[in-house]
């Protein structure tokens, strides 16, 4: 059909999108002071970096829809953002997100992810009223803070430590990529994640390049709203102490929505290369610290 015949008002059918890049859009509004959006690409995405991502909402599922609008300023290098603004007053939600990635070589958005996912409200408010009561009892009682450092799936792999033909990582102390094999490693580092851990557990290991290694293994309970996976790293607010994620294993869900986990940490070795990489914010004063 050509342009004329289109119908007065109405636009042109849009280009065919590339794939989406987008392995998953997760939008939490279990915990107050807003709605957080989180989002990984999929690790066969390689366009090189920068990434610029600006969230974006609307009133439908359609990425064909003409009422997307920015929400707040595009983010750099992150995987997390947040809408401040209370958009609806009423019962009926009908409200939804989506997240628009440009980069040096093209524009990509996700799928629309509606606010509460595949909540009802009455599983919604009792999902959120869980997490606030697990969140109360962790700043009051036997929780320590912390960061989360979500590592890197995608992106510009790193040109200095892959082996060229296998694209193995062959240093995982490498300063480019903190031996994840993408430049950058991690993403900025996520504030206010709890974590109520156990006593820490000393593990005899036979290693066969490095002999016998006794890592320290830590169980610690979390709210599991972050995403969390595999290879994430951990990182205390005091002490500075950081851990390897090994496995995340979820206690309580609602509905197939993780709330409360159990997470298996690997404390790393003070010569571990991921103590150089900097966390801005994290020094507290005395002041700080008798407030916590």
């Amino acid at each position: 059909m050509s342009e004329d015949a289109l119908t007065p008002g109405c636009t042109p059918c849009p280009p065919v999108r590339c794939d989406n890049p987008f392995d998953r859009v997760v939008v939490s509004y279990l915990l107050p002071g807003g709605t957080r959006v989180m989002w990984q690409l999929r690790d066969d995405f390689l366009d090189p970096q920068p990434y610029e991502f600006q969230l974006q909402v609307g009133t439908t599922a359609s990425n064909d829809a003409d009422d997307w609008a920015d929400v707040g300023t595009p983010v750099l290098d992150t995987y997390v953002t947040v809408d401040t603004e209370q958009r609806l007053h009423g019962i009926i939600r009908w409200l939804f997100y989506r997240v628009k990635l440009t980069t040096s070589t093209g524009t990509y958005f996700s799928d629309p992810t509606g606010l509460e996912g595949t909540l009802s409200r009455r599983d919604w408010r009792l999902a959120r009223e869980a997490v606030r009561q697990e969140l109360v009892r962790m700043r009051q009682d036997a929780g320590q803070q912390g960061y989360l450092l979500k590592r890197r799936v995608s992106g510009t792999r790193c040109p200095h430590c892959l082996d060229y033909q296998t694209q193995e990582i062959t240093q995982i102390s490498c300063p480019y990529c903190w031996g994840t094999g993408f430049l950058c490693g991690y993403f900025f580092p996520i504030d206010c994640v709890w974590a109520d851990i156990h006593p820490k557990a000393v593990q005899i290991v036979e290693h066969p390049t490095s002999g016998t290694v006794a890592p320290i293994m830590v169980q610690a309970r979390m709210v599991n709203t972050w995403m969390m996976s595999t290879g994430d790293v951990w990182v205390n607010k005091v002490t500075d102490d950081r851990y390897y994620i090994e496995k995340v294993q979820n206690i309580a869900e609602r509905r197939g929505i993780p709330i409360v986990a159990y997470v298996l940490m690997r404390q790393a070795p003070f010569t571990d290369p991921i103590y150089k990489l900097p966390i801005n914010g994290q020094v507290l004063s005395v002041a700080e610290m008798e407030g916590m």
